[in-house]
């Protein structure tokens, strides 16, 4: 498992996430009914956040550095780069990382809003899943050597 975790890296998985869901039917159909924007507020040990928004259209799926209003987005989440990293590799469940403090959603989400963010994670992790060990993704899930 891994100790740490950069925003950089953090947000290169957002990016795997988006690419993997490409030429997904689930995802496909909940685009042509709407779109969905996210706000990432990366929090540093020193406590300083770095804003990134992701936006999923029909037309456009980017992860791109900056903030944006509360009332513009969808979700708004705030974290830290590894515990990210944990959610969307399995290690870690969303109900573990908000009761222990390591997820704070700042803007909950409507219900599509929330199915078509669970659908984008489910495409990412069976991605990952068919992909094979974690050595074969572009982030590594750990820094330890095989066995």
């Amino acid at each position: 498992m891994r100790d740490t975790m950069t925003v950089h890296e953090a947000v290169a998985e957002l990016r795997e996430m988006l690419a993997a869901s490409d030429g997904n039917p689930t995802i496909a159909d909940r685009l042509a009914r709407g779109s969905l924007s996210v706000l990432y507020e990366f929090q540093g040990p020193d406590g300083a956040v770095e804003p990134y928004v992701m936006r999923v259209r029909r037309d456009l799926r980017e992860v791109a550095a900056g903030a944006v209003p509360y009332d513009q987005a969808d979700i708004v989440i705030r974290t830290e780069p590894l515990t990210l990293h944990r959610l969307t590799s399995g290690e870690l469940g969303g109900r573990e990382a908000i009761v222990s403090g390591r997820l704070d959603i700042r803007k909950a989400p409507s219900m599509p809003k929330l199915l078509f963010m669970r659908s984008l994670f489910n495409s990412y992790k069976k991605t990952r899943l068919r992909a094979g060990p974690p050595s074969e993704c572009a982030v590594e899930a750990s820094t330890e050597p095989a066995p």
